[in-house]
């Protein structure tokens, strides 16, 4: 029996009815075939649904469940009898070969229940978009070999072992985070750059600053059910963990200095090393020279972005507590 009959290629999807197409018709050019491929709708009310049920619903499994994305992934592994269960996001792209690679790690080495892929980027993207891209491709191309958890837009796992763990359904952002954690203590995740999809990243800032909000609002959470770990891992880099102190740090410094110059040094100590972190990140990543003023800015907006949702995340844990 073929590896490719064992899987079904599962992708969770909400409001993504200018991507949509391009993923399903990159799906249906896998070679080789994965003998299932099934959408779950959260509820789309962009018209995504229509499209997929209009003219794809011959060649996908479809079904609408309006519940919270931890809830749609439980239901699918409920419902998946394939030894694997290989997911990818609506707003990605596959490589033909994507599934073929990712499935090679199971057999290469013992004690796998998870693989994961490349995400890199399109062409022909909005700015904003690419200055993503190119961050989150320098993190790609450093990743080692076996990973503690991976992004749900590339990433296969034994169904059963998934099935055991399952998502958490009180985690509304960073799922795969915990998802990952949870899953890599029962065995490896094997890193595969050969299986790649491109992503398409958010395109305004808004849309950017909204997502790096809600990740780190969970942040708090993450710790205190994980410990250090997710502090730092292969995705969230240490370089990235220590901004945010080093943000807060310089807005309470920049605050006190109105009151007292002596504030003015550690101020200046604070910003200089954000600004090495930042050079750091941008020599690694190697752009062109005209990019390194909008990385900086980027890097800057994110921090923003990063520190509004953990202070909220912290204010949510006491609030609860």
């Amino acid at each position: 029996m073929s590896i490719l009959s064992q899987v079904t290629v599962l992708v969770a999807v909400f409001n993504k009815k200018e991507i949509v197409r391009d993923c399903i018709e990159s799906l249906l050019k896998l070679d080789p075939a994965p003998i299932r491929i099934l959408f779950v709708d959260g509820g789309s009310t962009d018209g995504t649904f229509q499209i997929l049920q209009e003219e794809y619903k011959n060649k996908i499994d479809l079904y609408q469940l309006p519940v919270g994305h931890s809830n749609r992934m439980n239901w699918a592994l409920d419902n998946i009898n394939t030894k694997y269960t290989a997911l990818t996001d609506a707003d990605c792209v596959v490589k033909p070969n994507w599934l073929a690679e990712l499935l090679k790690g199971f057999s290469e080495e013992k004690n796998v229940i998870a693989t994961a892929g490349y995400c890199g980027t399109p062409k022909n993207i909005a700015f904003l978009q690419k200055l993503i891209g190119l961050e989150m491709d320098n993190r790609f191309d450093n990743f080692p070999r076996y990973l503690y958890r991976a992004p749900t837009m590339n990433l296969c796992f034994k169904t059963d072992i998934a099935r055991k763990i399952r998502f958490d359904e009180k985690q509304k952002v960073a799922i795969e985070t915990d998802f990952g954690y949870r899953l890599t203590k029962l065995g490896k995740m094997v890193y595969m750059p050969k299986a790649k999809v491109l992503h398409y990243h958010r395109s305004t800032l808004k849309d950017y600053f909204k997502q790096q909000k809600n990740q780190a609002e969970w942040g708090p959470r993450l710790i205190l059910k994980h410990g250090k770990k997710s502090l730092t891992d292969q995705i969230t880099t240490l370089k990235m963990t220590l901004q945010i102190p080093l943000f807060f740090l310089s807005l309470v410094f920049l605050l006190f200095s109105f009151i007292n110059q002596i504030f003015l040094f550690p101020l200046i100590l604070m910003i200089v090393s954000l600004l090495i972190i930042y050079l750091k990140i941008i020599r690694e990543i190697s752009p062109p020279g005209k990019l390194y003023l909008p990385f900086l800015g980027l890097f800057f907006f994110r921090n923003l972005a990063w520190l509004v949702g953990v202070l909220k995340g912290i204010i949510l844990l006491f609030i609860k507590a």
